[in-house]
């Protein structure tokens, strides 16, 4: 966790405070509701969220990042629900349901279970997630496999949108049925 609180202590990995692509059109029309930001970092995705009327629960392990946001959402005269908690925790559990739930770049695979019990029927999931070979990647077509019961309303892999970014990219809308 060390290494995310100087990250963020540095301003890095803030891309610039935009939203990942795959979120902006994710709730394009959709009605706000109780969203959760995993692994939420200094908070761009929650941020973008509560802006638009979201009630949001963020959590990151890294407390910098969210001292981060926090300060940024108050500056914008926004409200977020922070969390500072290890997602590998053992006994680590989602404990309740939301509308929409994002996970940008961070893959734990024993949290698709839950996110699957914690999104609410009609409710979405969405995710952009690196792509490869390695414990933190996920392999070609992990992700779309993993929901692929629930309604895909966007699947993507490939090169990253965004330009931080080495390793190809899977990004994923999809809809609880």
């Amino acid at each position: 966790m060390t290494d995310w609180d100087e990250r963020f202590s540095r301003g890095d990995e803030l891309h610039g405070g935009l939203p990942s692509p795959p979120l902006p059109q994710a709730i394009e029309g959709v009605t706000p509701g109780t969203a959760l930001d995993l692994a939420s970092g200094a908070g761009r995705h929650a941020i973008f969220l509560a802006e638009r009327g979201w009630r949001v629960h963020a959590i990151d392990s890294s407390r910098v990042g969210i001292q981060r946001m926090l300060h940024e959402a108050r500056e914008r005269n926004v409200k977020i629900e922070a969390e500072v908690t290890d997602l590998e925790a053992p006994g680590f559990v989602l404990e309740r349901e939301y509308d929409l739930i994002c996970d940008f770049y961070f893959l734990h695979r024993p949290l698709f279970a839950q996110i699957r019990k914690a999104v609410k029927p009609g409710g979405l999931f969405v995710a952009a997630i690196h792509v490869g070979k390695g414990r933190f990647l996920l392999e070609p077509g992990e992700l779309r496999k993993t929901f692929e019961d629930w309604k895909i309303l966007h699947y993507r892999e490939g090169e990253s949108p965004e330009s931080a970014h080495r390793h190809p990219t899977a990004e994923l809308i999809t809809l609880r049925g």
